[in-house]
């Protein structure tokens, strides 16, 4: 009898160690896998914009005094969004405020093409982070973020844990003062409460998604863009400062009237909703910052280092373009 419960126990010993043993190769691959195939770079061919420069100056659009300005047609801002991953919004406020908007468009389409130099360190037991780095192995920031205002969202995709690259999100809280970066709200770390931060460390992210509320959502609840931005900043600075991390916010706040605990996407989630916005694009038990970057109620801003056709694909394609392992 001893014998045999002894055999029994060495047995399920071992199918316990097989099962951890496959579980770490699982692990792995995985964790290998999501640094392989980390940053987003575009497989179509980079073309010249040299034609749109062409109409801008034909018709003295931006920067010259003319009567008459003629706005870029919609082909031509999709050209434009699919070459340098800036959006509309970031399109218009480089040509209006830069006096060399050319060579600045091009930069952009560089930086979309090529990326960043970055590299790959671990932050957690299981956690590892990108962050852009040159030759040398020295920390560097990219360009400044453009045309940042209140109530924006930034997400990144740049942290992945056992092979889930899940990211982080955050809110932009003030419009950035000549020679200072931006304020945001972030819930950023297990055992820490939600805090101010700024957007420096956003421009060493080689992953940017860069979103605002758009105009359609913003009017059809009755605001402009820029009034609901600023609602949404105040609201986030007057109620969600000093919450604790959640990894399951929603056990936490079932029986509350206020927020206890969140993540950082669900922060996101949580101050949109209360304008009545669902910002998770799956409606799924867990919102993530893939899901905020994909909700069709935010205008792109800007892009890099992340599929720009994102929201055209299924949600399994999504969790593809991402990177989910």
């Amino acid at each position: 009898m001893n014998c045999q419960r002894k055999k029994k126990r060495k047995t399920t010993l071992k199918k316990a160690a097989v099962s951890v043993i496959v579980a770490f190769s699982v692990l792995w691959i995985a964790m290998d896998e999501a640094e392989l195939n980390p940053v987003y770079k575009p497989d179509y061919e980079r073309a010249s914009l040299s034609y749109i420069f062409e109409d801008i100056r034909e018709t003295g659009q931006f920067g010259k005094k003319e009567s008459k300005k003629k706005n870029l047609t919609e082909e031509e801002y999709k050209a434009v969004f699919r070459q340098t991953g800036l959006g509309k919004a970031a399109v218009d406020y480089i040509i209006a405020n830069e006096k060399d908007y050319e060579e600045e468009l091009e930069y952009y389409q560089k930086i979309f093409f090529d990326g960043y130099p970055y590299t790959c360190a671990k932050i957690g037991v299981l956690t590892y982070n990108e962050r852009m780095r040159d030759k040398d192995g020295n920390k560097v920031l990219g360009k400044e973020i453009i045309d940042l205002r209140p109530g924006d969202v930034l997400v990144n995709l740049s942290t992945h844990t056992m092979g889930l690259r899940h990211g982080h999100c955050g809110i932009v809280v003030n419009a950035p003062k000549k020679g200072k970066e931006a304020k945001t709200i972030e819930a950023v770390y297990l055992g820490e409460p939600s805090e101010y931060q700024t957007t420096k460390k956003w421009r060493s992210c080689p992953t940017l998604v860069h979103l605002r509320i758009s105009e359609e959502a913003a009017e059809s609840k009755g605001y402009t863009q820029e009034q609901l931005g600023t609602l949404l900043a105040k609201f986030a600075e007057e109620n969600c400062l000093d919450i604790d991390y959640g990894i399951l916010p929603g056990i936490y706040n079932m029986k509350s009237d206020r927020i206890r605990r969140t993540h950082c996407s669900h922060l996101i989630w949580y101050i949109f909703k209360e304008f009545d916005y669902d910002v998770d694009s799956n409606g799924g038990m867990i919102v993530t910052p893939a899901d905020i970057a994909a909700s069709d109620l935010f205008e792109i801003v800007q892009i890099y280092g992340i599929d720009p056709d994102m929201r055209r694909k299924t949600d399994e394609n999504i969790r593809r373009s991402f990177k989910w392992n």
